[in-house]
């Protein structure tokens, strides 16, 4: 009868680890936050977002954004919605050399570099203070937890 019951409470501890495992991802997805000021910029981070969700949030912003992010993420959203780059102050990619965009889309947008890693994009952005702006840290895919634990690492520095 022991065995039993060790048997239940193992299958029971199975589930909340599972159910606890499932609202920390939960927080990662579908939601932009708010993280106050980081030097002089209000600072925003989205991990996994959706690309219209996204692009509605961008274009609502009040100023101009420096966005560092993937680049699939980054080129999926300006092709879908060309009319960001009006928005789009500066461009830093973490995960490739170069920006693949149409010509058009590149030579509307004032700054973009490519770096490697979140960790070397926000060494660039600690030389970029800048008030009325926007800086918006976005991520997904199989390094998004890696990189949102960088991300609050960098604006722990500043609160």
């Amino acid at each position: 009868m022991s065995q039993k019951v060790s048997k239940q409470q193992t299958t029971e501890q199975q589930l909340l680890q599972a159910r606890e495992q499932g609202k920390q991802e939960a927080l990662l997805v579908n939601a932009m936050n708010a993280h106050g000021k980081v030097l002089g910029m209000d600072c925003f981070s989205w991990m996994n977002p959706h690309i219209d969700a996204l692009s509605s949030v961008m274009e609502s912003l009040p100023f101009q954004i420096i966005w560092i992010g993937q680049h699939d993420q980054i080129k999926d959203c300006i092709n879908a919605y060309p009319s960001l780059t009006d928005s789009l102050e500066t461009i830093i990619v973490t995960d490739r050399t170069l920006l693949n965009l149409d010509r058009s889309h590149l030579s509307a947008i004032k700054n973009i570099v490519c770096v490697e890693g979140a960790t070397n994009a926000f060494e660039l952005l600690k030389t970029m203070k800048k008030e009325k702006s926007v800086f918006l840290f976005t991520s997904g895919g199989k390094t998004v937890q890696k990189e949102k634990e960088l991300f609050d690492q960098f604006i722990s520095l500043f609160n």
